[in-house]
């Protein structure tokens, strides 16, 4: 039995992962969707659920033979060039729709699935399954309308905004923002605006029913922008730790880092789950077990 990496060689997460497996003495390979069609093979039967990946290097697995997967990351299938446009796209969809279904359907224990994938890509959904649950969240508006964006602005005394998917650091919203010719960008693109939650970012990893937390401390509106963030393991409350879970079973997730926003009085807001956060700089900064604890997922009997 295989444990699959959906990841490049070019990840730093996906081969750190791959060698503490191959270290364990466990059978694991990269599966990186990039090589797909031109150096990945998949034979698939959809109504048997049954198949097999010729991997490069000749290795043959069949999809039974695969124990668990770790999505690290999936970057869209390779590209091959032919003389007509058409063709071109015809062959892409094809064996993007391949793909994807064996992402979908692969017959195994998934660190996190297909659902949770998509879930994260449309992250309004996300918020909204969240704030059903009665979490604590900041408030927030998502769209392209110019004056529900004035508007709410004008209800808070301070705003960030950031993607609606993600792709970008988030900022701090100021007058320039506001004015007609910088709120016509929104029929280029909606955007995702909350209240400012004044406070101190905190970190929950969540790996199955395990809580591993830390805080973040800096002057930046979004930490990934510090270069030297002070990072510390921490604590969180009884009743946070039980609705971090909470979450992260509400977005099908087993494996997950959490963000949350502490305020000066104590309280905790959830601000998204990420379903493939990095890990590596908070475990190096703080110690905390993050790849065994990831690692013992894809461990789990089937």
């Amino acid at each position: 039995m295989a444990i699959l990496i959906l990841g490049g060689a070019d990840d730093e997460h996906a081969v750190h992962v791959l060698r503490r497996l191959h270290g364990m003495g466990q059978d694991a390979e990269l599966l990186d969707s990039r090589d797909f069609p031109s150096r990945l093979a998949i034979a698939y039967n959809p109504c048997r659920r049954a198949g097999q990946l010729g991997l490069p290097g000749d290795r043959h697995l069949d999809l039974d033979e695969v124990a668990s997967v770790y999505w690290r990351s999936y970057c869209g299938v390779g590209t091959v060039e032919l003389p007509h446009p058409g063709q071109a796209a015809l062959a892409a969809n094809d064996a993007r729709a391949l793909f994807e279904s064996l992402l979908i359907d692969l017959p195994a224990p998934w660190v996190n699935g297909w659902r949770a994938y998509t879930l994260h890509q449309t992250k309004p959904v996300q918020l909204a399954r969240i704030a059903a649950l009665d979490v604590p969240t900041p408030a927030t508006l998502v769209g392209n309308d110019a004056q529900a964006v004035r508007d709410f602005a004008a209800r808070h005394a301070r705003c960030i905004f950031k993607p609606v998917q993600g792709g970008a650091h988030t900022r701090r919203l100021d007058p320039a923002h506001l004015t007609d010719e910088h709120l016509a960008h929104l029929a280029l693109a909606p955007v995702t605006i909350q209240e400012e939650v004044p406070g101190t970012n905190v970190r929950v990893f969540v790996a199955g029913e395990r809580v591993l937390a830390c805080e973040i401390a800096t002057e930046h509106v979004d930490f990934r922008d510090d270069p030297d963030p002070r990072i510390t393991p921490c604590t969180v409350p009884a009743d946070v730790t039980a609705w971090c879970l909470q979450a992260a079973r509400a977005l099908e997730l087993l494996w997950t880092g959490i963000d949350l926003r502490r305020t000066p009085e104590g309280r905790h807001l959830f601000l998204e789950a990420n379903p493939s956060p990095m890990f590596l700089g908070f475990e190096a900064r703080t110690g905390l077990p993050l790849t065994d604890a990831l690692v013992g997922l894809l461990l789990e009997p089937r």
